[in-house]
């Protein structure tokens, strides 16, 4: 369970979305609604919780072991029929960015009066980059 937890693309843009509201409630807490600013905690706590139960898991799970990598976790290459899928899926979200970052540059350089706005940018595409990968993977298995 727990590394199916790691391995979803569900789970990594929660993080996203919630660092994205804990830099703004940091950073920004003047330009924004009081009910938005969100604690650090609210995001660490978990992620120490889940952090602490790795080695629980690891010593439960042998063969299954959750190990540290560069790689990220979803791109599960086994086969050539995996890294078909993770190819497709991969190039769908370059094609993403090849679109959002032109995009994202003249927001940020016609947008400058809303200070915060390079942050939601980033956490809007990281987001998107896993959102696009997940429905890929999804519609192909």
């Amino acid at each position: 369970m727990l590394k199916k937890i790691f391995q979803s693309p569900i789970f990594n843009v929660v993080l996203i979305i919630g660092l994205g509201l804990v830099m703004i409630g940091d950073h920004y807490a003047e330009h924004i609604p009081a009910w938005l600013v969100v604690d650090p905690m609210v995001l660490g706590v978990p992620i120490l919780i889940l952090m602490a139960l790795i080695p629980i898991y690891n010593k439960r799970h042998p063969t299954s072991r959750i190990k540290p990598s560069v790689i990220p976790m979803e791109m599960r290459e086994e086969d050539e029929g995996m890294q078909w899928l993770t190819f497709k899926a991969t190039r769908k979200v370059y094609i993403f960015f090849a679109f959002a970052i032109p995009i994202g540059i003249a927001l940020t350089a016609y947008l400058q009066h809303i200070p915060y706005l390079p942050v939601v940018l980033f956490s809007v595409m990281g987001a998107m980059q896993y959102l696009i990968y997940w429905f890929q993977m999804k519609s192909i298995t």
